[in-house]
């Protein structure tokens, strides 16, 4: 069974038959993922400069993978299957596969700068991403999880304004830590960016909060159809305090 059987035998097709695939009626986004790439328990399916060949020529297959990855916000699922690189210095825009395993197995998206991994471990939240300095937000194509992109100065807009107390339980990372956690926390998106559109102005004072990552991982464990508020967090937290007799 050669490559383009076997990802037909999942279900799967694709504009073009380069490295990432979809099955809508099975809702799965598969990636063919390099020995090569891989690291430790994740492995790398997508990187930005891979938009543009070593001749500088642009690459369809590097469109379709961003379009494959939008609808993981779909809930779509993620999966990979392992490929033997062999090498063609006379051809530096072709990757040549030597071989591949006949298996998919399930992964989880995770963007880290200019790099796409599949990760066999998930999150509990949406990760924060970067992105150029706009405020524009909701543009689905950099995906980690459930998470659409983040605007890395719509965040640091939100901690000039909120500082980098957790909001929820108070938590300060540097004076627990010292310089090691100086600066750090989680932003909170309040109204969740899937249910605002593609193209929301968001304010950084109004739409944002700071949260220390316990915090933040349970406003989005809530059962709702949105997170729980910072506001219903407290609560809960004041609520479990009295019940232990904690204090602070």
């Amino acid at each position: 069974m050669n490559r383009k059987q076997f990802i037909q035998n999942e279900g799967a097709t694709c504009k073009n038959w380069s490295w990432s695939f979809i099955s809508h009626d099975r809702q799965k986004v598969i990636f063919g993922a390099w020995d090569s790439e891989r690291e430790q328990d994740r492995a790398v399916i997508l990187r930005e400069e891979w938009e543009f060949s070593a001749r500088n020529k642009r690459l369809p297959g590097y469109k379709q993978a961003i379009e494959h990855l939008s609808y993981l916000n779909e809930g779509y699922e993620l999966y990979t299957f392992n490929m033997i690189h062999s090498p063609k210095p006379d051809n530096p825009d072709v990757a040549a596969i030597k071989g591949f395993e006949h298996r998919i197995e399930k992964r989880y998206l995770r963007k880290e700068g200019s790099v796409w991994y599949a990760d066999t471990i998930g999150h509990a939240y949406p990760e924060e991403l970067s992105m150029p300095e706009q405020y524009t937000e909701g543009a689905r194509k950099a995906i980690i999880v459930n998470a659409y992109e983040r605007s890395a100065e719509a965040r640091k807009a939100c901690i000039r304004r909120h500082g980098t107390v957790c909001k929820g339980c108070g938590f300060d990372f540097e004076k627990t830590y010292g310089d090691l956690g100086k600066d750090f926390i989680h932003v909170h998106h309040i109204t969740p960016l899937k249910t605002i559109g593609e193209s929301y102005k968001i304010d950084p004072v109004r739409d944002m909060v700071p949260l220390c990552p316990n915090c933040h991982a349970m406003v989005h464990r809530s059962n709702e159809s949105r997170p729980l508020s910072v506001e219903a967090l407290r609560s809960i937290i004041g609520e479990a305090k009295k019940k232990t007799g904690a204090t602070g």
